[in-house]
């Protein structure tokens, strides 16, 4: 998900009385905007009964490459590498014999 669609849902919300289901929160969304990332993000919502905007927001799919300043290029192209990310403690150290 990127930040624009979350800040179009948001803004779709904006006037919802909480608690709202995500039935509630759905068809709330459809009256503001027919934008498919929106509608599709509202779509991925649990089925849950939600108290606030901080609780939707907690259950909406995020996109790792929003989060972490990551392009979904760049996570590709990790993907592909051989080259994984490991922490220095979990790295195998080959044996070495002293002399």
């Amino acid at each position: 998900m990127e930040n624009q669609t979350w800040l179009q849902m948001q803004q779709a919300l904006r006037d919802i009385d909480f608690p709202a289901d995500k039935h509630a929160i759905f068809a709330h969304v459809i009256e503001y905007t027919s934008d498919g990332d929106v509608l599709k993000l509202a779509r991925t919502l649990p089925p849950e009964t939600y108290r606030n905007m901080s609780e939707v927001r907690s259950s909406v799919r995020l996109d790792p490459s929003v989060e972490e300043g990551t392009t979904v290029t760049q996570r590709a192209a990790q993907a592909r590498s051989h080259n994984k990310k490991v922490a220095s403690y979990l790295r195998e150290v080959p044996d070495t014999e002293l002399s």
